[in-house]
Order: structure tokens, then C-alpha cells, then sequence
């Protein structure tokens, strides 16, 4: 009997701590997906402030930044990321990152010098 409750004790102190271990990964995701966002988010209001952003191309920004979000709270919904969810989000900031990168540093706004 002794045996069977040690058995019992072990099986779920393993089912608990792997179920700690599933959420633990998934905080430390979405609180760097978060940071990312607030990044992201202040290099287009850097943009609009010094003039390297027109409001169209801020615009354009904000919301693909907006379509992140709702991607990442769906991921969210069920209370864990995956893996593939995890991937998918960075991919999508990349290109977000990369988008800002190229937007700031375009010719608009610049006066030509040929005319």
C-alpha cells in the first residue's frame, strides 16, 4: 500500500511540474512578444515625430501592428503558444520590423534635388 501512494505522490508531482513547464515557456513568449510590440510601437511614434514617417505610412504600420495583436491574443486564447503559433508571430514582426526599417528610411519627405 505504502508503494502505491509513493506511485500515486510521484505521478503527479511529474504531471504537475510538466504542466508548470508548459507555462512557464509560454510567459516568457508572450512577455517577449509584448516587448516587441512596445519596440515596434515606438520606433513608428519616432517616425511620425522626426518626420521619417509620412501619417499614410504610419498608418500602414499601426495597423499591421494591430493585425499582430489580434494574432497574438488568438494564439493566446487557450491559454498556451505553441511552438508554431511562437514561430509564426516572430515571422510576422520581422517583416513588421523590416517594414519600419524601410519606410523610415525611404525618400519621402526629402526635397529633390533634381527637378
Amino acid at each position: 500500500m505504502f508503494n502505491r501512494n509513493l506511485l500515486i505522490a510521484a505521478a503527479f508531482t511529474l504531471a504537475a511540474g510538466a504542466g508548470f513547464a508548459q507555462t512557464t515557456p509560454t510567459a516568457a513568449v508572450i512577455a517577449h512578444q509584448d516587448q516587441r510590440d512596445i519596440n515596434q510601437e515606438n520606433r513608428i511614434q519616432a517616425g511620425k515625430a522626426d518626420g521619417s514617417l509620412t501619417p499614410h505610412e504610419a498608418h500602414k504600420l499601426q495597423r499591421q501592428q494591430t493585425h499582430i495583436a489580434r494574432v497574438e491574443q488568438r494564439d493566446a486564447a487557450d491559454g498556451k503558444v505553441t511552438p508554431r503559433e511562437a514561430r509564426h508571430v516572430q515571422k510576422l514582426q520581422d517583416k513588421a520590423s523590416k517594414d519600419i526599417y524601410k519606410q523610415k528610411h525611404d525618400a519621402q519627405g526629402t526635397v529633390s534635388s533634381t527637378k
